[in-house]
């Protein structure tokens, strides 16, 4: 009998696996590198802003620019809210704070 097709067969369909196995193990670790830089730049974000909102009652002025050493901060003072924008590398994040304290009935 001609075993030769059957071979031939086979061989194809593991190296459809194996190339379809690396395909997807490559798209898993992009994305795993993706969310890691996203995630460590919104940690970065939300640091840049507390360390903001512990100089900020030194500030006199109402909107300005903050810059730290991974990117620049943005603020703008509205109403009753601090609005805060933040840049790192290509990612921009907005955040909003009360500028405003409740006072308590004496």
């Amino acid at each position: 009998m001609n075993s030769q097709g059957g071979v031939l067969l086979s061989v194809l369909m593991a190296i459809f696996l194996f190339s379809f196995l690396l395909l997807n193990v490559t798209t898993s670790y992009h994305q795993t590198v993706d969310l890691a830089i996203r995630t460590e730049q919104l940690y970065q974000a939300k640091i840049a802003k507390e360390l903001f909102l512990a100089e900020y009652p030194k500030l006199h002025k109402n909107n300005g620019i903050w810059k730290f050493n991974k990117g620049e901060l943005a603020y703008e003072t509205e109403a009753t809210q601090l609005k805060i924008i933040v840049k790192i590398k290509k990612k921009t994040y907005h955040f909003y704070e009360k500028t405003s304290t409740s006072t308590s009935l004496d």
